[in-house]
């Protein structure tokens, strides 16, 4: 039997040795796995951003992904390390909110949380527990094996209290198009969206609107996005993760 894909989410950005010293670990305990990077530009520091684009995410992953979710900007201290279950899909990463949005926002029935046994790690850096200890854990989720560790209560997770919806910019693209952490579910009802005081209405697509025109849209993983057709709204709105934005409903 192969061993099931392991993507990693991670906001190390393509400088560095970071990815490809996770890859290496996840090898060391899978060799026969396959290395998908899903994302290596997650919102920086800022696990609850991330939280809910991961989340986005989720539905366009193999049923039998194996997902290395590492924005960890308090590595080394004494936040907790996870493994998450969702159906057939397998989380693991740093109980500082980046895990929670999939939690508790999924059907209780979906999920299943453990806390890693971190003492069972030898030798760990103090500051990269994506390699030693998420990649390694990813190397034996992918093996069809369970990693040592606890049962954990949803309720417990960092970000447990979290809304479904994040009314605020999670992202900026390549292009200069601006995620939020809305769920685009009921666009047809909305008039608009409101952005650094610039009144923004609903389009299909780039092409439904003029060039240089603001628009706001579904995108392609079921957020609400804004964006210039053939322009950036990130440079033209200067907009930045956390940015708030509003609803015209």
């Amino acid at each position: 039997m192969s061993s099931a894909p392991v993507f990693f989410f991670t906001d190390f950005s393509t400088r560095g040795p970071y990815t490809g010293q996770m890859e290496a670990a996840l090898l060391s305990a899978s060799p026969d796995s396959r290395v998908i990077n899903l994302m290596c530009d997650a919102p920086f520091a800022d696990p609850k951003a991330a939280a809910y684009l991961l989340s986005a995410l989720d539905a366009y992953l193999p049923k039998e992904a194996i997902v290395v979710a590492v924005v960890d900007p308090g590595v080394g201290g004494d936040r907790k390390a996870l493994c998450l279950n969702k159906g057939e899909r397998w989380y693991t990463g740093p109980d500082n909110g980046l895990l929670a949005v999939l939690a508790t926002h999924s059907k209780k029935d979906q999920i299943v949380l453990r806390e890693l046994d971190m003492d069972d790690y030898q030798s760990i850096s103090a500051s990269f527990h994506g390699r030693d200890v998420f990649a390694p854990v990813a190397g034996i989720l992918a093996q069809g094996k369970m990693p040592p560790c606890r049962p954990f209560s949803v309720v417990d997770m960092v970000g447990a209290s979290w809304p479904a919806d994040l009314s605020q910019v999670i992202y900026s693209d390549g292009f200069g198009n601006a995620m939020t952490g809305i769920r685009a579910a009921n666009i047809e009802k909305l008039r608009g969206v409101v952005v650094e005081g610039q009144r923004i209405d609903v389009a299909r697509t780039f092409s439904s609107v003029p060039p240089g025109e603001l628009f706001c849209y579904e995108n392609s993983i079921g957020l609400i996005e804004i964006a210039v057709s053939r322009g950036s709204a990130s440079r033209l709105l200067g907009l930045n993760v956390g940015a708030p934005v509003r609803l015209l409903d």
